[in-house]
């Protein structure tokens, strides 16, 4: 059998367990990524004929990676978006606000100094993993997400501010990256500091949540009257699902093409759209325009997820932890289970959340699609002389993540929905 028939094998093979997969283990331990990376370990470490994805060392397998990974965390930031209920201010956002203000700043320091002082890194490198690790994944945590848009069940706080965090970290984690690429070669620490404040953190960070706003306004808008239009001339619908993928491609590009940050821009637009409907509009309609939306984003996610968690066991059967220390492994390990859930309950110290509730939001830190987005980002901006080691880390703290987190969300969740009284989730 050829290689390009067994990578279709594969491909086939992930996107027909996005459909089987999940009924078979509703009730169980086991989530989605954790099938997926096992596969991918498991087939790999047999005696195939199979190309190898090496990041770390191929740049065409890097810039694959950045690619790939961009894509789907894109696709998911507009899932998200579109799949939050509450209207934006600060008194309703205020369980991510918290996570997003105090916690992850606090994370990218930890981190950062942990990678100086106890592994060794050159500071810009210890930054760098400091930065990719700290923002949590839109991707890999939908088990402690809010449901889909309108859902009849309120959103509680836990799932609200973990999907606000996912929706929002990506694109407010960036600047740290642009800040360790550019502390490579800096001669004055200071000058670059700056320039880096006003610039890539002020500007880039403003002109993406003004794209996002303006563009996400503008498509709604576009999106309901042309579809208004259509109905009148003739018997067709304009598909939500595919309107939505082209405008969160349009918003992405067009948001990159003015050095704004295109992650946070995408989800912006996704938020700011599911609120400009007219008041005039069928309201059952339009909530059947955004769920159609959103599931539409969602499978396209799950999709293309599914052939990338298998690629990435595949990358750890093959070489992806070589360069992981003792120390290196203790700093993963740290994150996940120290640094993360300390910064999270530090941040919640102004907020009334109930305890168990600060407890919940700050244990799910799960690391996963966009720390490897940033680490090939950074690596392919050739900043970077020997990253390797950063790679090792990035790689084994979302294997670690992938597989606790996995495997205690189910039976934590529902500790946390009997304990705050909501039987009908934790049924």
């Amino acid at each position: 059998m050829s290689t390009h028939i067994l990578l279709l094998l594969l491909a086939g093979t992930a996107l027909l367990g996005t459909f089987v997969i999940p009924g078979l283990i509703r009730d169980k331990l086991v989530s989605l990524p954790i099938i997926y990376v096992a596969f991918g370990f498991a087939i790999f470490n047999l005696p195939l004929d199979l190309p190898l994805m090496n990041p770390e060392d191929a740049r065409l397998d890097r810039q694959l990676m950045e690619y790939i990974t961009e894509f789907i965390v894109i696709v998911s930031l507009a899932a998200t978006g579109l799949k939050l209920d509450r209207d934006p201010s600060l008194k309703n956002w205020s369980s991510g606000l918290f996570m997003l203000g105090i916690a992850m700043p606090l994370t990218i320091a930890a981190v950062a100094f942990l990678g100086w002082w106890w592994v060794g890194l050159a500071p810009a490198s210890a930054v760098l993993l400091g930065a990719v690790l700290a923002p949590t994944d839109p991707v890999l945590a939908a088990n402690v997400q809010v449901g889909p848009p309108n859902e009849d069940m309120p959103e509680d706080d836990v799932r609200f501010g973990l999907t606000l965090e996912a929706g929002l970290n990506d694109g407010l984690a960036f600047p740290f990256v642009y800040l360790a690429i550019a502390l490579v070669d800096a001669t004055d620490v200071g000058a670059t500091v700056l320039e880096w404040a006003w610039w890539d953190f002020g500007y880039r960070i403003g002109m993406g949540t003004l794209m996002g706003y303006v563009i996400g306004r503008g498509l709604a808008w576009l999106f309901y009257r042309f579809k208004q239009k259509m109905s009148e001339v003739r018997d067709t619908e304009i598909e939500a699902g595919f309107f939505i993928l082209a405008s969160t491609l349009l918003t992405y590009a067009l948001t990159e093409l003015v050095e704004g940050y295109g992650f946070l821009a995408v989800f912006v637009a996704a938020v700011v759209s599911r609120r400009s409907a007219d008041k005039d509009l069928d309201v059952e309609e339009t909530k059947a325009d955004q769920l159609e939306s959103y599931e539409a984003a969602e499978q396209v996610e799950q999709a293309v997820l599914g052939i990338f968690l298998i690629a990435f066991g595949g990358i750890i059967a093959t070489g992806g932890l070589y360069d992981l220390t003792l120390n290196g492994a203790l700093v993963g390990v740290a994150l996940i289970i120290l640094i993360r859930p300390v910064a999270g309950l530090i941040s919640f110290l102004p907020s009334s959340l109930p305890w168990v509730e600060k407890v919940a939001i700050s244990y799910f830190g799960i690391r996963g699609v966009g720390s490897l987005y940033y680490l090939a980002y950074a690596h392919n901006s050739e900043a970077f002389p020997s990253i390797d080691g950063v790679w090792s880390i990035v790689n084994f703290t979302m294997l670690v993540s992938i597989f606790l987190h996995g495997l205690s969300v189910k039976p934590f969740m529902r500790w946390v929905d009997r304990r705050m009284g909501r039987a009908d989730r934790a049924a």
